[in-house]
């Protein structure tokens, strides 16, 4: 063979040849990098939209059925305009004007901020629990008070410092619990049940079964404070600062929870859903016709007749549905992208057609995408109750 031939086959890439491949390899790694950037990217925005719907959601499903079951005291139905605003943070339990007891007679209270550099005016009580550095300027609150749907069983054992309803259609009576078991003739504090019931029939189907005079349904008594904070976890335990979580404080649905500590009744905060900027609320309130109607009792007929934003205390007795408007950012900013939308939340009671708030990009964080949730929600225990037969 010759041996020219053979030394030409033997010979590698010239330098040219390798600076040509290098170069096209260095662009196909590029595109790939760059594939690999954009897809990443688009996972972790995907992660972010898909986390704020479900916080949204949630967030709504949450408040949604609270309102939903709101005024719910068991049997009990003969509830009555109160004469004074009780206190939503009051401990105390007894018949006193404002006192836990008190509060029964207005299932929904409404506190609304004035504009989106207020906040709501809450009773003096309120301060311990829910300063105005725990809380979202610009946000409603709104209180929920209701009995719980289930009851406690037969020789079931109540908690220490609880608060607990017994009821029958025309009377409520509300008392703390010291951990007695509930055996169908007692309080949840150990002394004799003031309210009765009726016995099932046949007597073989009623849980207190054979007592001949049981005593009212037991049932947990909750109140529920639904507020926005500006942080989800406080760098000092108590209140929202700029080093709340990690230096990125979250803006947050909490609620402020009845419940016990250390054998006496108390509030705690329990978190609901991150990402909640604002929350705003509108009241269908239902006072049309005014006559008291003699079959019910009320006045009104069940539908809502008109809105309002900050009802008064004669509205609040008459509220039959709630329009709830959230608006829900993401968790996390993303990169190059910038809000300039403006946000419009709630109705405006006077003008259907326009928006009770509006919030505009310079309000917001505008690294952060975000979207509004709406609902108008019946409450079915405190319109049913104005229905005419």
């Amino acid at each position: 063979m010759n041996k020219n031939f053979l030394r030409r086959a033997e010979r590698g890439f010239s330098l040219v040849e390798m600076m040509i491949a290098m170069t096209i390899g260095l662009m196909i790694c590029a595109g790939l990098v760059t594939i690999f950037a954009n897809t990443s990217n688009t996972q972790q925005e995907l992660r972010r939209t898909a986390q704020q719907i479900e916080n949204g959601r949630y967030a709504m499903d949450v408040l949604s059925q609270d309102l939903q079951v709101t005024g719910y005291f068991g049997s009990f139905r003969k509830i009555v305009a109160p004469a004074t605003a009780p206190d939503p943070c009051s401990l105390t339990v007894g018949v006193s004007a404002g006192d836990i007891k008190d509060g029964i007679n207005l299932p929904v209270q409404a506190y609304n901020a004035a504009s989106l550099s207020a906040w709501p005016s809450l009773p003096a009580s309120c301060a311990a629990y829910l300063p105005t550095s725990n809380l979202a300027v610009g946000s409603d609150i709104i209180v929920i008070r209701r009995s719980d749907t289930t009851f406690v069983a037969k020789n079931g054992a109540t908690t220490s410092g609880m608060v607990y309803s017994q009821a029958n259609p025309s009377m409520i009576d509300i008392h703390v619990g010291n951990g007695t078991a509930f055996d169908c003739t007692n309080r949840a504090d150990g002394a004799a049940a003031s309210v009765t019931r009726r016995l099932q029939y046949p007597a073989a189907t009623d849980v207190c079964n054979p007592t001949a005079a049981p005593a009212g349904y037991l049932r947990q008594y909750h109140v529920h404070i639904y507020f926005v904070a500006p942080c989800n976890n406080p760098s000092t335990g108590t209140l929202c600062d700029l080093a709340a979580d990690g230096g990125k404080p979250i803006p947050t649905l909490k609620r402020l929870e009845l419940t016990a500590t250390g054998g006496a009744p108390d509030f705690k905060v329990v978190n609901i859903a991150e990402g909640v900027e604002y929350l705003k609320l509108g009241y269908g309130i239902d006072d049309t016709p005014t006559t008291v109607n003699s079959d019910t009792g009320l006045i009104g007929d069940g539908s809502p007749d008109r809105y309002s934003l900050a009802p008064s205390l004669a509205d609040t007795s008459n509220i039959v549905t709630a329009r709830v408007d959230m608006l829900v950012r993401n968790p996390e900013p993303s990169a190059s992208f910038t809000d300039t939308k403006t946000y419009a939340l709630g109705v405006d009671p006077t003008v259907n057609t326009n928006p009770a708030v509006t919030i505009p990009p310079s309000s917001l964080d505008s690294t952060y995408r975000r979207h509004v949730y709406s609902a108008e929600i019946r409450l079915v225990n405190l319109s049913s109750r104005k229905e005419i037969p």
